[in-house]
């Protein structure tokens, strides 16, 4: 009757998951929404009050409880090494450059960040122990296992996946000795066949691209990058000088020396806009984007020649880039593709559990996905209780009017912050945690843009579809459950919807059935039946810089201070 606590414990996007003794997953979120502190860098995932909660509400008193984390053991204690060497003391970062090394990222950054990286390991599970403690009076911790980066991105993935057999690309910024792996599932078991070596990543070089574009990797800016790339064009002296970045060997990936970094850096400066760091570069970008999926294109050609498969099995921070995501169908033999909603390191919470479950109880096999998304915090009705005495704009409906109520707002061009249910598990809003829109006025993105999100023009907003819709208003229709792959629409539909068609004829979709969001089926079904459009604008129910809302306070608070016209949170309808 063990549980099972996961930790994500990179310097970003820390994670929580909680598993039952089945090890089916009971909780699991990044600690940026509980924080309300976008991607939470440096911030433990286990804040000892928030574990303590978390405890009481998901472990029974006096259950035995084990402990993962998503960085290895061996790697681990060469971080010690490090540490008691004086590797991360200021003294050392004066020492060395502010300049770019091999790896495109400042040689100063890269070491502060892996100190960043120790930090987080020396103190895994101290939260966990205390909100033991504090809620049972004495922890039942059998002690803590340190996973692979790159196994738990692989385990993540795999098994939330539907597939039992396919190729597993992992790519991020950083591993334990490489920034990219290669694993084979078969009959629900993993197997590495290849773990690259060296600290160059494609992680690192659209962190890079992100920057010299006149955006901050350190933000999260690398969304911009995606979408801004349609509204440039191929720039051959660009694209030249992106290329000596990288060269292919064989079916190896080889990048170039810190030297030839700095000077296609130095160069690509030297043309940079001045307009470009206000309004970003969209040449750029474009031949950004383009490099990477050529990059992204050898590691796959690897992947298959090692594990030949139908199915593909995508994790690390690079899967969450959806353009590239959506041309990987019909390549190098591929004909199915898995992204999970959490790809980044957030997702190893979950991965880091399952490894140490999977190793206490080795016949377990993960159930059949694709898993749900579902996992995270539920929001409590209290603050609605308490404003009906003072609110008369605020109504309680009855379940079964609230998606013929709400679709009628939207019908009639209204902006609706949307909650329900548990949060989602991953960066994407996926009719949980929304703002939705009317996508067919062509001006209904600046519109929101103006009114609530307060964001670039640029950047493309969401479509929603009800997925037995999806073959008649894309080509090449792809299932896509977690918003995780750009499609292009069909030329006949886009005029019916150009809030949500991008400046390429794409849209970045999630596919909605009733199976996977009952209510949020039933919303956009309704909104079909005053319309005839299968289809919703969505996009993540926050405002540019912060994360995704964490509770009924936070919409309420948004609600009131932007240009919502109406929210609903569960069955409460309040509008202005």
């Amino acid at each position: 009757m063990t549980y099972t606590i996961g930790l994500a414990t990179t310097f970003h996007d820390p994670a929580i998951a909680i598993l039952d003794p089945q090890g089916t997953v009971l909780f699991a979120e990044a600690a940026e929404r509980y924080l309300q502190y976008k991607r939470a860098p440096n911030c433990e995932p286990d804040p000892a009050g928030r574990m303590e909660s978390l405890i009481r509400r998901y472990i029974p008193a006096g259950a035995p409880v084990r402990l993962a984390t998503s960085w290895g053991e061996e790697f681990t204690g060469f971080l010690d090494q490090m540490a008691r060497a004086g590797s991360f003391t200021l003294d050392a970062l004066l020492k060395l450059s502010p300049g770019f090394n091999r790896s495109m990222v400042p040689q100063r950054t890269e070491r502060a960040l892996i100190a960043s990286l120790h930090q987080q390991q020396q103190r895994a599970g101290l939260g966990v122990l205390i909100g033991l403690d504090r809620a049972f009076g004495e922890a039942r911790l059998e002690g803590l296992s340190r996973f692979g980066h790159h196994l738990s991105h692989a385990a993540y993935a795999c098994w939330s996946s539907p597939f039992r057999d396919a190729a597993c690309l992992v790519v991020d910024g950083m591993g334990e000795t490489g920034a990219s792996a290669i694993f084979a599932l078969k009959d629900g078991r993993l197997t590495e066949l290849k773990r690259h070596r060296g600290r160059e990543s494609i992680g690192f070089y659209f962190g890079f691209v992100t920057d010299l574009a006149g955006f901050d990797q350190a933000k999260g800016e690398e969304w911009k990058i995606m979408g801004l790339a349609p509204y440039g064009k191929p720039d051959p002296e660009l694209m030249a000088l992106l290329r000596r970045l990288y060269r292919v060997e064989g079916t190896k990936l080889v990048f170039a020396d810190a030297e030839t970094v700095q000077q296609v850096a130095r160069e690509i400066l030297a043309r940079r806009p001045a307009e470009a760091l206000e309004s970003g570069w969209a040449d750029l970008s474009r031949c950004g984007q383009d490099v990477f999926a050529e990059m992204m294109d050898a590691l796959l050609a690897e992947a298959a020649a090692l594990c030949p498969s139908e199915n593909l099995v995508l994790a690390g921070g690079c899967a969450l880039n959806s353009s590239f995501n959506g041309r990987i169908v019909g390549r190098h033999g591929f004909a199915r593709v898995h992204v999970p909603s959490a790809p980044a390191d957030d997702g190893n919470a979950i991965g880091a559990a399952w490894l140490a479950h999977a190793e206490a109880n080795p016949d377990w096999r993960a159930p059949t996905g694709p898993s749900s998304p579902y996992l995270g915090s539920s929001l409590s009705s209290e603050p609605f209780e308490r404003m009906q005495a003072w609110e008369p704009r605020l109504r309680r409906l009855p379940p079964e009017e609230i998606a013929q109520e709400t679709a009628a707002l939207l019908a009639a061009g209204k902006l609706v912050g949307w909650a329900q249910g548990r949060a989602e598990f991953g960066p994407r809003a996926l009719g949980n945690r929304s703002i939705l829109a009317d996508p067919r006025p062509a001006d209904a993105k600046d519109i929101l843009n103006a009114k609530v999100k307060y964001r670039e023009a640029f950047r493309p907003f969401a479509p929603s579809i009800l997925a037995e819709h999806g073959p008649d208003w894309f080509e090449s229709y792809q299932d896509s459950p977690y918003m995780e792959r750009t499609l292009v629409w069909k030329q006949a539909v886009r005029a019916r919807v150009p809030a949500v068609v991008h400046e390429d004829g794409t849209g970045r979709l999630q596919s909605v059935t009733a199976e996977r969001n009952p209510r949020y089926h039933a919303l956009i079904s309704a909104f079909h039946a005053l319309t005839g459009v299968p289809v919703l604008l969505n996009t993540s129910f926050n405002i540019m810089g912060k994360p995704i809302l964490h509770s009924s306070e936070d919409a309420i608070l948004m609600f009131y201070t932007s240009g919502l016209d109406a929210l609903v949170v569960e069955d409460w309808l309040l509008v202005k």
